[in-house]
């Protein structure tokens, strides 16, 4: 990967400046989906101060990390001279307006993503106002995310054709990978039987889990809890406090399948979440009772299983939010709550219904990500046919 200060790279170049943290999910998978198509075309990411921090997690075939110019039309020149990109790719609150003006004029094709407008664009009163419009109007496409935002550009004066109606773009489903055969084969020894899944459960959290499971488990006798520590190792300790107090378990470290009798199953080995997750249609992801650090539920919505979390969602806040709004996870906050949960959702119907919907939340956005996409690259065929 080639860094600030490395040299414009041969070839297409599309320049990104300075995505907000929540859009960058899906600014990411809609450049894993150019340059798979477009191997050739580099990627330039700018920040409106620093050099972008988030774009070492990129796998792109050449990623350029660089300061955006100042908003001097000079500074903006050299800046186009220097790296004379081919597409530019911007968001309403860091509009570069100098540096947008002096890319389009030496022939770059400009593209707009909105999930909102500023302010400062939205009032017809405004001195300003003016001046956007005849920026804007240089954009082969100004995306907007939301009706509402559409609306609002066409008040600017934009023209119908170069608003193009888009939705929130996709963020990739994030489904962990699994072996078949694998799954397969303990799909086999757990026909018949209802299992949940907890995922990356906290010390804290597992007694609350446990009861759950506990009060469930009286009325649905073959239930099976799934119990993924978010240390592995704690798999062992796991295990043996609760054959103490009396339950069933077979360790998975220990290459110990569950059995017939087996209640509880501690999924105690690395890389295996994908694999859990198919078998059990309901999922409870730790982290989320109180310690704010779940894990992203679109991994289990991608694979199908219904959600349960507690409150604490400030890692993903939106995905869970998103969730939620389509009836696709139910927050608890005890072990009562969490039983009563469980106890509705171990349905099958009830499961398939909530798994669904949670499946069109995570891969949502596909389609206006494939849009997006699709006129950028033909934008650049036609640029690279002139």
């Amino acid at each position: 990967m080639e860094t600030y200060p490395g040299p414009r790279p041969e070839g297409p170049l599309l320049w990104v400046h300075a995505p907000a943290p929540e859009d960058r999910a899906a600014i990411a998978e809609l450049l894993r989906h150019l340059t798979e198509t477009r191997p050739d075309l580099g990627v330039l990411l700018t920040e409106a101060g620093e050099a972008p921090d988030w774009a070492g997690a990129l796998n792109l075939p050449v990623l350029l990390r660089d300061s955006a110019p100042p908003e001097r039309m000079r500074a903006a020149q050299g800046f186009c001279a220097r790296w004379a990109p081919d597409l530019a790719l911007f968001f309403p609150p860091t509009l570069p307006a100098a540096a947008a003006t002096e890319a389009h004029a030496r022939g770059t094709t400009l593209f707009l993503i909105a999930s909102d407008l500023p302010e400062s664009w939205r009032s017809r009163w405004r001195i300003g106002t003016g001046l956007i419009r005849r920026l804007l109007r240089r954009f082969d496409r100004l995306y907007a995310q939301s009706r509402e935002t559409a609306v609002q550009l066409r008040a600017i004066g934009l023209p119908r054709w170069q608003i193009a109606p888009c939705g929130p773009l996709s963020e990739g489903s994030a489904a962990p990978p699994y072996p078949e055969a694998e799954r397969e084969a303990l799909a086999a020894g757990l026909v018949g039987r209802p299992v949940w899944l907890a995922t990356e459960t906290r010390p804290a959290e597992e007694p609350v889990v446990v009861a759950a499971h506990a009060s469930v488990i009286r009325h649905t006798h073959r239930l099976l809890l799934i119990l993924a520590p978010d240390e592995p190792a704690r798999g062992p300790a796991l295990a043996d406090r609760l054959r103490n107090e009396g339950w069933a378990v077979a360790l998975r470290s220990a290459n110990e399948e569950p059995e017939p009798e087996t209640q509880i199953y501690i999924a105690d080995t690395e890389g295996e979440l994908g694999l859990w997750l198919r078998l059990a249609p309901v999922c409870f992801i730790g982290g989320t009772l109180g310690a704010d650090a779940g894990a992203d539920p679109y991994a289990a919505a991608a694979l199908g299983s219904a959600i349960l979390h507690g409150p604490a969602t400030g890692g993903h806040p939106v995905h869970y939010r998103r969730l939620a709004n389509a009836q696709a996870a139910r927050q608890v906050r005890d072990a009562a709550s969490m039983a009563e949960a469980l106890g509705d959702l171990i349905a099958p119907a009830r499961a398939a219904l909530f798994a669904r919907a949670a499946w069109e939340v995570s891969t949502e956005g596909t389609s206006a990500t494939d849009r997006v996409a699709r006129r950028m690259l033909d934008a650049l065929e036609m640029a690279e046919v002139d």
